[in-house]
């Protein structure tokens, strides 16, 4: 309405706009011009009147710039408050209407924000999420202790004696909430050793960091809080039997108390005790193999058996028994020929592999060939075992019934046995037709034997599982690769504690990611990084050089 008086008072202003031409017929109303700025685009013919009869559009755009100024500023003005008595009451009542809008959508969307936060953290109480990105995976629990605490059959509660401000709780109160996380067998109850003395002196524990696990009445404590170390504790308060593991002695086999490199065994004593299996020596001179003896490990014998310990040796597999013999190249030849009564011949032979060499290490130390599916020993493993100086191990035929043969572990297909055991001192060695068998080459089997049974007695089988290397399990090679799980997976298996059977964890140091190359490997990445991809570079370059010379 603004504008139409606006125009009507403005057509009045115009020289002869109140009256028309003689003979003009009456113009339209001027409504009915303004129809949504100008809806009828009527050319009405030119004279003084024009103005008052011309739809706002023509106006606006139009040559006469004083009214399109004044009808500018009288549009604007009608639009953005409308009549200048309500103008104030229109912008404050917008204003009041936004305020309330802005509380009304904070007072809806805080209960909504609080409710997402609850359901997510209920969600994440009850299945915690972690993603852990450090190279060693140091803050998750290993495959085998997920595997122990998957199978915890009883309840068991941890005790944390702890003290505030000490630089070790973090660590450890972190193990303990991935142990307790992982299984709801597990209860953990933090001490504070400086409030609780009398419970302290109650659990015999006279040092701050100290862990209880108890059981069913039966515990164990330690104030060394690492994982392999909780691991070992929970299966000690949990098996109901300790399992006996004898170590034959007496034919300078690996000493198990011995913390030499090469010739100490004293790693893998301690990694069959956190196993939870008592590790005891056993001689065979004038005596037999105690009768609650598990398993019987032959750990690289340097001199051979007599007669009579032979027999002690059969008397016991034929109880049947379970061993594990480890038989070094041109070691305890009568050990070997006794073995032949197992279906087990152990050919005086050395095993070559350059391919599957570490590069640059030794020339007789080598990778094996792993399949995951030829047998329960090799399927957790993350990595192959590594042997030095091997010898082969063949499968002798048997009656049908009266043994079962598995040869699991293999060297690769480049590999040979040769007869030439000059290689020993040499070390290189080429392969020569005839001589040598070719691979890949057997260095690892299982027999199950069924044993002399009396008439009428139900038949028994006992195990027998041979490896051509005993190095493999000392304490310079026992960290290398998959050797430490072999060795003690091979006991598991033997002992008849299949679910214990899983990959440890290999000690690594912060920060540092250890792997390892074999020497075809090591060939290959010298091949692409030293001499194919300089040349690649350099081609692309002439290439460059010349088309910018000539092209």
């Amino acid at each position: 309405m603004r504008i139409l008086r606006a125009l009507r008072l403005l057509a009045h202003r115009q020289p002869g706009a109140g009256r028309l031409p003689d003979g003009a017929a009456p113009a339209a109303p001027l409504a009915a011009l303004v129809e949504r700025g100008g809806g009828r685009h009527r050319r009405p013919a030119r004279g003084a009147g024009d103005l008052a009869l011309q739809p706002l559009p023509a106006v606006l755009g139009g040559s006469h710039r004083p009214a399109r100024r004044l009808l500018l500023r009288l549009r604007d003005r009608a639009l953005r408050v409308g009549d200048a008595s309500r103008a104030g009451g229109t912008a404050v009542a917008r204003t009041a209407l936004s305020a309330t809008s802005q509380r009304l959508r904070i007072a809806l969307a805080l209960p909504a924000l609080l409710g997402i936060f609850g359901l997510g953290e209920a969600i994440l109480d009850r299945r915690a999420l972690r993603l852990d990105l450090t190279p060693e995976q140091r803050y998750s629990l290993s495959d085998h202790a997920k595997k122990i605490l998957d199978e915890l059959p009883v309840d068991v509660r941890i005790l944390a004696f702890l003290r505030s401000q000490d630089p070790r709780n973090p660590a450890i109160m972190d193990l303990l909430r991935r142990v307790e996380g992982r299984t709801g067998r597990i209860h953990v109850d933090v001490v504070d050793v400086n409030r609780s003395p009398a419970l302290a002196r109650q659990y015999d524990v006279d040092s701050y960091g100290a862990l209880v696990v108890e059981s069913d009445g039966r515990r164990r404590v330690f104030s060394n809080p690492r994982e392999e170390v909780l691991m070992a504790a929970l299966l000690q308060v949990t098996r109901q039997q300790r399992k006996i593991v004898g170590w034959l002695v007496g034919h300078g086999e690996g000493d198990l108390a011995n913390i030499d490199r090469h010739r100490g065994f004293s790693t893998a004593r301690a990694l069959l005790e956190q196993e939870y299996y008592e590790v005891r020596p056993v001689s065979l001179i004038g005596d037999e193999v105690p009768p609650e003896t598990s398993v019987l490990v032959i750990a690289g014998p340097q001199k051979d058996f007599l007669p009579e310990e032979l027999a002690a040796v059969d008397r016991y597999l034929q109880r049947p028994g379970q061993a594990l013999a480890m038989l070094d190249p041109l070691r305890a030849p009568e050990l070997a020929a006794f073995l032949r009564r197992y279906y087990v011949a152990l050919p005086p032979d050395v095993v070559v592999d350059p391919a599957a060499r570490l590069y640059g290490g030794e020339y007789l130390t080598m990778q094996l060939t792993v399949e995951r599916g030829d047998h329960p020993i090799l399927a957790p493993l993350d990595a192959p075992p590594l042997f030095s100086l091997t010898r082969s191990v063949e499968v002798l035929p048997g009656e049908p019934g009266a043994m079962m043969a598995v040869p699991f572990l293999k060297t690769s297909g480049e590999s040979w046995a040769t007869a030439d055991t000059g290689v020993l001192r040499a070390g290189p060695a080429t392969f020569v037709a005839g001589r040598d068998r070719p691979g890949p080459v057997t260095v690892g089997v299982e027999v199950a034997f069924r044993t002399l049974t009396p008439p009428g007695a139900s038949p028994a089988q006992g195990r027998l599982i041979v490896y051509g290397n005993s190095e493999f399990a000392n304490n310079f090679f026992i960290e290398f690769l998959g050797n430490k799980d072999l060795l003690v997976n091979t006991v598991d298996w033997l002992a008849r504690e299949p679910q214990a059977i899983s990959h440890r964890p290999r000690r690594q140091e912060l920060g540092v990611h250890q792997f390892y190359v074999s020497n075809e490997q090591g060939d290959r990445l010298f091949w692409v990084t030293a001499v194919l991809e300089p040349m690649l570079l350099a081609v692309v370059g002439v290439a460059l050089a010349a088309r910018r010379r000539w092209g």
